[in-house]
């Protein structure tokens, strides 16, 4: 039977980023993983679209969503992070824009997947800055200065 995921959701500033290091610390050792997309405003969430551009997920994503994974303990594999994000392929000259720490690896730079990074040996405070910048750096609109983080840790 498979582990079922628990949620805490933070609201939180940029001030406030050691909420979202003290989530990151607690599910380091591959207990979970955490969601971060950054706040923005509401009339950008009223405006347009069709049913079928929600069906047929055309819509852009305007508000990007970063996705960490933490390696296993003793897995000898590197962690992971996704970025759906609504800017289309970045090629090597966006990838080189988002400044990525050193011995993070971009596996994956997709058009509609988004990105797909092997996150090296980093400090808590890496990974949640890091989380923040790739989120701001891809929003397709001004953002509130706000972030959200969905944190699901498993219980075994």
């Amino acid at each position: 039977m498979m582990a079922k995921a628990e949620k805490t959701v933070l609201d939180f500033a940029l001030s406030e980023i050691s909420l979202l290091e003290q989530a990151v610390i607690s599910i380091s050792s591959g207990t979970g993983w955490i969601n971060v997309t950054p706040g923005v405003p509401t009339e950008v969430g009223e405006e347009g679209g069709s049913l079928f551009s929600w069906l047929s997920g055309a819509r852009p994503q305007i508000a990007p969503l970063a996705t960490w994974m933490p390696a296993l303990d003793g897995s000898g594999k590197p962690g992971s992070m996704g970025v759906l994000h609504g800017r289309g392929r970045l090629h090597r000259d966006g990838i080189a824009k988002l400044h990525l720490p050193e011995g993070w690896i971009v596996k994956q730079d997709h058009a509609r997947r988004g990105l797909l990074i092997n996150v090296g040996l980093s400090s808590p405070e890496r990974v949640a800055r890091t989380m923040i910048d790739l989120v701001d750096a891809l929003a397709m609109v001004e953002t509130t200065g706000r972030y959200f983080a969905e944190v699901f840790r498993r219980s075994y």
